[in-house]
Formats: C-alpha cells, structure tokens, sequence
C-alpha cells in the first residue's frame, strides 16, 4: 500500500510541476503577444477574459470584467476605453437589456490574434493528434478538476480579503 501511495503522490507531484510549467509557458506568451501589440498584461488578460465569454455565448460587462481582473470600475473603463481605441474591442448594447453594455471582441482584436496564437492552436492540434477521444476526455475531466481546485482556493482567498 505504501508503494503504490508514494507512486501516487510521485505522479501528482509530477501533474502538478506540469500545470505550472503550463502556467508560466501560457503567462510568457500572454507577456510577448502584449508586447508586440503595445498592451499591458491586464489588458492581455482581459482580452482573454472578453475572447472566452463571447465564444461561450455570455459575454461580459464592464464589472464582470472588473470582477474577473480584481480591479477597480474605474480602472476597467480606462482599460476597455485603451482597448475599444486599438480595435481589439467594442461596446454593443446588450438585445436583452438596452441600459447594459457587453464587451465584444473587435475585428481588428480577433486578426491579431489568430495571426499570432493560430500557430500556437496547431501546435495543440498537433500534442493532442495520438490521444483518443476516451484519452482527452480524461484530459479534460483532470483539467476542469484542477481549474475547479483553484476557482476554489482564489473564492477562499477572495473571502478572506
């Protein structure tokens, strides 16, 4: 039982150390994309935060973002001003309530990206071509527990500010 126990704890260890690889390798990228583009990590990361909620069908508002960063209102309207004024982004009125604004990824935003992560996604392709469906699902289902553990740890963090 030992044995098999100090395997187990060897191959977490090891998924572990590979996350935060992943991590790093994703904040360096995140770091050069807004560097060739004249943006801050943050707006970076809020161009991320805006390209993730329009792909799943809720895009954000302006505190949606404020809340998802940690900044301030103001400061997420300086940010989303910097960004409708490079073409990343756009205000549109939301159908559903005409008093709401949703942040929306611009044309110019979506080129830009796809010109510098499209390589990026084939690489994915790529790592992922020999692992069947069965394989990515269990890929998939460690991920969403890993991102659930820490969506977790940052409520406690957040709770305890």
């Amino acid at each position: 039982m030992t044995e098999a126990r100090t395997h187990h704890d060897e191959l977490v260890t090891d998924l572990v150390s590979q996350v935060q690889v992943l991590a790093l390798a994703s904040d360096r990228i995140g770091a050069y994309f807004a560097g060739q583009h004249d943006l801050h990590t943050t707006d970076f990361r809020a161009l991320t935060a805006i390209y993730r909620a329009e792909r799943e069908g809720q895009p954000l508002t302006a505190r949606q973002l404020a809340d998802q960063l940690q900044v301030s209102p103001g400061a997420v309207t300086y940010l989303v001003d910097r960004l409708t004024a490079s073409g990343h982004v756009f205000r549109d009125t939301d159908p559903s309530d005409r008093r709401r604004v949703l942040l929306r990824f611009g044309d110019h935003g979506r080129d830009v990206a796809f010109a510098f992560f499209g390589p990026l996604g084939q690489a994915h392709a790529r790592a992922m071509a020999n692992y069947s469906d069965a394989d990515l699902r269990v890929c998939l289902r460690f991920l969403e527990d890993v991102n659930q553990g820490l969506h977790e740890f940052d409520e406690g963090l957040r709770a305890a500010e």
